[in-house]
């Protein structure tokens, strides 16, 4: 229950590490959420992770280290060593987050200037080629429809004989068509 002070400074000195390390891990994230500032919600989860990840980690250590014990002095040296590197290599995030920002900006409009040149014109091809491609198929379809015989005297049925004979006698005008009635047994 009862530490020592050389027990006590080394625990101070390997939870000043972790807390330094932590922060690394913490400018990288910090780096990139003020590089891309319109991705918020990425932001957001990182966050929630890092948080995530200095719990577990602080709580292995303190299993491995502290022999099962957690201190509050635990805490107080990580954000010690934290502190230590925000003051330090934490300084130095944001300007150089905010020039990669804008050159990784830079970049991607050119690339995207570059690239929508070639997709442009193909945009403009295929649009060219599918507009007389329907015209040409609207033409094809016009000719292909049945249209009905504007005669006087149609015959629509004209490939089966049988039914086309006229007989003189019956109906109304004399020219009737005999139907063939079929008897099913």
């Amino acid at each position: 229950m009862f530490e020592s002070d050389e027990t006590i400074l080394a625990m101070l000195g390997i939870y000043s590490a972790v807390g330094f390390c932590l922060a690394v891990l913490y400018n990288v994230l910090r780096f990139f959420r003020l590089a891309f500032p319109e991705f918020r919600k990425a932001a957001a989860v990182s966050d929630f992770m890092f948080a995530a990840t200095a719990g577990l980690v602080m709580f292995a250590f303190s299993v491995d280290n502290g022999t099962g014990f957690f201190r509050l002095y635990y805490v107080a040296a990580a954000a010690f060593g934290f502190a230590l590197n925000m003051v330090t290599l934490g300084l130095a995030v944001p300007p150089a987050a905010k020039l990669s920002g804008k050159l990784f900006r830079l970049i991607g409009n050119m690339i995207c200037r570059i690239v929508m040149v070639p997709v442009n014109l193909l945009c403009n091809i295929s649009t060219y080629i599918c507009s007389n491609l329907q015209k040409y198929v609207s033409k094809i379809a016009e000719k292909r429809k049945t249209y009905l015989k504007k005669r006087r005297e149609m015959v629509y049925n004209n490939l089966d004989h049988k039914i086309g004979e006229i007989y003189t006698e019956g109906g109304e005008n004399r020219n009737a068509i005999k139907a063939k009635v079929r008897k099913i047994i």
